[in-house]
């Protein structure tokens, strides 16, 4: 049984969808942006990623993780999964990057994202809703 969301009217719906476009713009710079600062020494670059630290295999995880999620949300698809872990990377790229109000605005709207249905205009929500896997687990709606 798959549990509905409260669809928004036509101008709420376009206005969640530029929130949701916006978000995923943000993830992708966060993204560029600390994955530029990482081909510096620690110091140099003003937005290191002091979190992540030096080891190799967690950066790239951290990196990969932060390009699914700005996929995720720019595509408009499994916007819950995108809201949880985006919400931890996020949080934790911009807290150490001096983003952290703009980090937290992020959190803000993924679950805004995330508890609407905002992937359904310009994206894929609908169609993802739709698949067997999806009305299966509503947690990747």
């Amino acid at each position: 049984m798959a549990t509905s969301r409260p669809r928004p009217g036509a101008g709420a719906g376009r206005w969640l969808a530029v929130l949701r476009l916006a978000t995923g713009a943000l993830c992708v710079w966060m993204l560029v942006e600390d994955a530029l600062a990482s081909r510096y020494p620690a110091g140099i670059a003003p937005n290191h990623v002091g979190w992540v630290g030096e080891s190799g295999w967690f950066r790239v995880a951290v990196f990969a993780g932060l390009a699914a999620v700005a996929a995720a949300v720019l595509l408009g698809v499994c916007l819950r999964g995108a809201a949880l872990v985006g919400g931890a990377l996020v949080l934790g790229v911009a807290g150490t990057g001096g983003w952290l109000v703009p980090g937290l605005l992020a959190v803000v709207a993924l679950m805004v994202c995330a508890g609407t249905a905002a992937g359904e205009v310009w994206g894929f929500g609908r169609t993802w809703a739709n698949h067997p896997v999806v009305r299966r687990n509503p947690w990747l709606r």
